[in-house]
């Protein structure tokens, strides 16, 4: 029965951007038709299987090349967490106050091939999070982005992977050229009016800044097959082309839209935030416990970008 609920709750509600900054509001989201070029809803993703021709991968010695997601597509960038430590030649960690907390290197573990970003609190009541990004280390426009990943959110906190633009809503009205924030997936426990969302994402984009201009087209989603999400693995996905954005779970087709399309180069952020009484709900009365003993958290195993051949030669 939630299932079919959150169902028709999802085109009228749950539109927040990835990093957070505003409540529900707006008018319903709205689906349009089929993205040209995208593989059709009802058929997975397409792997093909040639090893003649596998891509090229300096940026990861010793780890296995996945196969391409469909034919003339380049692996241009990856992190597979196989070290022990931040690759900063990939990322940035963000650090400081943010929403209803502080950022920092404290809340990231890496170890056994996993990324995982433990939301904690500290002796003196704070709330602290992980916050990277690829910043100006690495940008593509279009392509196939995948991230691997596991939740274990809780109340007043989530978990998102997204892509964003350095001029977003510069200019008003022109988002191929002021980029889109593209949602692949937000994560929470809760919504802010009570409804358990465990095993559902948010997928989805927004342009035109956060203002009175401000639009938006996305969609709540479960596992096609019915799998739980959180506590699971699953892999999370977008096609984005000059035509428009496909996101998927585990490789099937979950979502479409045309709506705006960037044109720009965008970088990847993958963050949890803590904010109380949001949309994601109220954080508890006790915090989160320490970074020893919590359990709100969110696991990668693995992020990789793949762009099209002739983006690849830019």
């Amino acid at each position: 029965m939630m299932r079919h609920e959150i169902g028709m709750l999802a085109a009228a509600a749950l539109a927040l951007s990835a990093c957070g900054l505003l409540e529900p509001q707006g008018p319903p989201a709205r689906t349009v038709g089929p993205v040209p070029g995208a593989p059709p809803p009802d058929a997975p993703l397409p792997r093909p299987q040639d090893p003649a021709a596998p891509p090229q991968d300096p940026s990861a010695p010793g780890e296995p090349v996945p196969d391409p997601p469909f034919p003339g597509y380049t692996l241009a960038w990856r992190d597979e967490f196989a070290g022990t430590a931040m690759d900063d030649s990939k990322w940035v960690v963000n650090s400081g106050d943010w929403k209803g907390g502080v950022r920092g290197p404290e809340a990231l573990v890496l170890g056994g091939g996993v990324l995982t970003f433990v939301t904690f609190t500290d002796e003196n009541g704070v709330h602290h999070a992980g916050h990277i990004t690829t910043g100006d280390k690495f940008k593509a426009r279009y392509g196939y982005y995948e991230a691997r990943a596991r939740f274990g959110d809780s109340y007043g906190q989530w978990c998102s992977f997204f892509l964003w633009p350095d001029n977003y809503g510069n200019p008003i009205g022109d988002p191929g050229n002021a980029g889109v924030e593209v949602d692949i997936y937000e994560h929470r426990e809760i919504d802010g009016s009570g409804w358990m969302m465990p095993n559902y994402v948010q997928v989805g984009i927004n342009w035109d800044g956060f203002g009175k201009e401000w639009k938006k087209v996305n969609r709540t989603v479960a596992d096609p097959d019915g799998s739980p999400l959180k506590g699971e693995w699953h892999t999370y996905s977008l096609l984005w082309t000059r035509d428009g954005y496909s996101f998927y779970i585990d490789e099937k087709p979950v979502f479409q839209t045309s709506a705006a399309v960037s044109n720009v180069s965008q970088n990847i952020y993958l963050t949890c935030e803590v904010l109380d009484h949001s949309w994601a709900g109220d954080v508890p009365a006790g915090g989160y416990g320490s970074r020893d003993t919590s359990t709100t958290r969110m696991d990668i195993d693995w992020v990789r970008v793949w762009v099209p051949s002739d983006e690849a030669a830019r």
